[in-house]
């Protein structure tokens, strides 16, 4: 049996769409508010919906032989702070619950909450360190210098030094 896994809406999506729970999908961005893992938030990797947990990106655990595997988090210790809308179907599910409650969903909502996704998920991708290229190092001021011995990195310091 498939269930909904609702969670509930920060304030601001709350007072945005007049409801209080969402169903969550991957995609959605979510803020821990209960357990150890307060604070801390991110895209939603996976739900699963037989056992009632959700996957968080970066929310790992560690193993005993060191490596990482997914902490599932249970639905009522998240907030969702971004919804997915890129699906029309998720879209109109919005806007039938926030009709309920007599809160009209105009287009311009839907695009200025898919833009603002948008532009978070850009920022992500800008603040990630370029990838050093193999068999390179870079210094303090970030300059890229080929690695090699100890006396070749002196030879090529002291040849830049001459000239």
């Amino acid at each position: 049996m498939i269930k909904r896994l609702n969670v509930h809406l920060s304030r601001d999506l709350q007072k945005k769409f007049g409801i209080r729970t969402f169903p969550i999908v991957s995609g959605d961005v979510v803020r821990i508010v209960k357990g150890s893992r307060k604070g801390e938030g991110g895209k939603v990797v996976e739900v699963d919906h037989v056992a009632g947990r959700v996957s968080v990106e970066g929310i790992t655990i560690a193993k005993a032989d060191g490596k990482q595997k997914p902490f599932f988090l249970r639905p009522e210790e998240l907030v969702i702070t971004r919804l997915d809308l890129s699906r029309q179907e998720r879209q109109d599910r919005l806007r039938q619950l926030a009709a309920l409650r007599n809160v009209t969903v105009s287009e311009e909502v839907i695009k200025e909450e898919q833009q603002a996704a948008v532009a978070e998920e850009k920022k992500e991708v800008s603040e990630q360190p370029a990838q050093a290229v193999e068999g390179t190092t870079t210094d303090e001021a970030g300059s890229v210098a080929a690695s090699g011995s100890e006396d070749e990195v002196k030879e090529a310091e002291g040849n830049d030094n001459e000239n």
